[in-house]
């Protein structure tokens, strides 16, 4: 889904895809699998601990909502300077930023919501105890 961001952007930008925008896709994908995994971490703790699924799923959105939002935010604003400059290194870097951009825009509102939909979808029948093995 945040291959679409980051194509999306591209194309309505009009750049193309080459080397720079494969690299700003790596990237973004580590950053929104990295976030993604650590939401659904605490979630599991969370019902580790005892609590159940719709608790855990709204307890470990409201840990992970700030540390996500400042990760995609910063390297979003980070790279926002490379779309409005036309020097050499601006004009090299502007595909890895429209790729970064428009991934971690979508990538966020997966790592939000899409996640623990899918979270809740999956484990809604499932019992504590199967979250307890080590």
């Amino acid at each position: 889904m945040d291959m679409a961001g980051a194509l999306g952007l591209l194309w309505l930008f009009g750049g193309t895809i080459n080397l720079m925008a494969m690299i700003g896709i790596i990237v973004m994908s580590g950053i929104i699998i990295n976030d993604s995994i650590l939401k659904i971490d605490t979630i599991n703790q969370l019902r580790r601990q005892g609590m159940g699924l719709m608790e855990a799923i709204e307890t470990g959105g409201h840990r992970r909502l700030k540390p996500i939002l400042m990760t995609s935010l910063t390297t979003i604003l980070a790279l926002l300077p490379f779309l409005f400059q036309n020097d050499m290194g601006s004009l090299l870097q502007q595909p890895l930023a429209l790729t970064v951009i428009g991934s971690m825009t979508l990538g966020t509102l997966v790592s939000l919501y899409f996640i623990p939909l899918c979270y809740c979808f999956l484990y809604r029948k499932s019992p504590v105890s199967v979250m307890s093995r080590p």
